[in-house]
C-alpha cells in the first residue's frame, strides 16, 4: 500500500466513523402504569443534565392502556420561562417535530426532530399540537414508577396529579451527520490520491 493510499484509508475511516449517527438518552420513564385526559394546553416539563450530545432527536410518547383519542398529533419543544419545572410558561418555540402521528393505545410513537441545540441543565417543555401549532387536549400513558424529580406534568396549564405522574417518554439527543468539513475531507482525500497516480 502506497503512502497516499493509506493517507487516503485513514482521511476516510475518519470521515466514516465521524458520520454515524449516535444517540443518548436523557430522560426515559417507560414504561407506562396508568393513564389519563389531560386538558388542552397538555404537556410535560423536564431538565437536562450534562449532555454528551446536544442535538434533540426524538421524542417518544407511549399511549394510554385504552380509550386512545385518535388524534393526530404534532410535538413542539419550548424553552422554560422561568427555568422552574414545577411551573408551566413556555417561552421561546425552539423545534416542532417532522412527524404527526396518531398515538394509539399501548403502543409508542416517536416523534422526529432534527438534532437542534438543547443545553445542559435547562429546563424544557413539549406541548401537545394539533399539527399547526395549536396546543389541545391528550390522552396519554403515565408513570409514577418511573417518574423524573426534574420535569412536571401539566394539563390545561397546571399540575393536574400534583406532580404525582409523569408523561410515559423517552427523549433522546443525536449528533446529526455528516458534517460538510468531513464530506470535504473525502474529497481532498479522493482528489490527493487522483493526482498522485496520474503523475505516477
Amino acid at each position: 500500500m502506497t503512502k497516499a493510499t493509506t493517507i487516503f484509508v485513514a482521511i476516510f475511516l475518519t470521515c466514516f466513523l465521524s458520520t454515524q449517527t449516535i444517540a443518548d438518552i436523557v430522560v426515559d420513564t417507560l414504561p407506562a402504569n396508568n393513564q389519563a385526559n389531560l386538558s388542552a394546553d397538555a404537556g410535560q416539563t423536564f431538565t437536562t443534565g450534562v449532555l454528551t450530545l446536544k442535538g434533540l432527536g426524538t421524542i417518544e410518547i407511549e399511549g394510554p392502556q385504552s380509550g386512545a383519542l385518535g388524534t393526530v398529533f404534532g410535538l413542539e419543544l419550548w424553552t422554560d420561562t422561568d427555568q422552574n419545572h414545577s411551573t408551566w410558561d413556555p417561552g421561546t418555540l425552539l423545534a416542532t417535530a417532522s412527524n404527526t402521528s396518531a398515538i394509539p393505545n399501548g403502543t409508542i410513537t416517536t416523534f422526529n426532530f432534527s438534532g437542534e441545540a438543547l443545553a445542559d441543565n435547562t429546563v424544557y417543555g413539549f406541548t401537545y399540537t394539533d399539527g399547526a401549532g395549536n396546543r389541545i387536549l391528550a390522552r396519554m400513558g403515565l408513570t409514577n414508577a418511573n417518574a423524573i424529580s426534574t420535569g412536571t406534568l401539566f394539563g390545561g396549564g397546571s399540575q393536574q396529579f400534583g406532580d404525582a405522574f409523569d408523561t410515559a417518554m423517552r427523549i433522546t439527543t443525536i449528533r446529526a451527520i455528516p458534517e460538510p468539513s468531513s464530506m470535504a475531507l473525502i474529497g481532498v482525500g479522493l482528489l490527493g490520491l487522483v493526482v498522485r497516480r496520474r503523475r505516477s
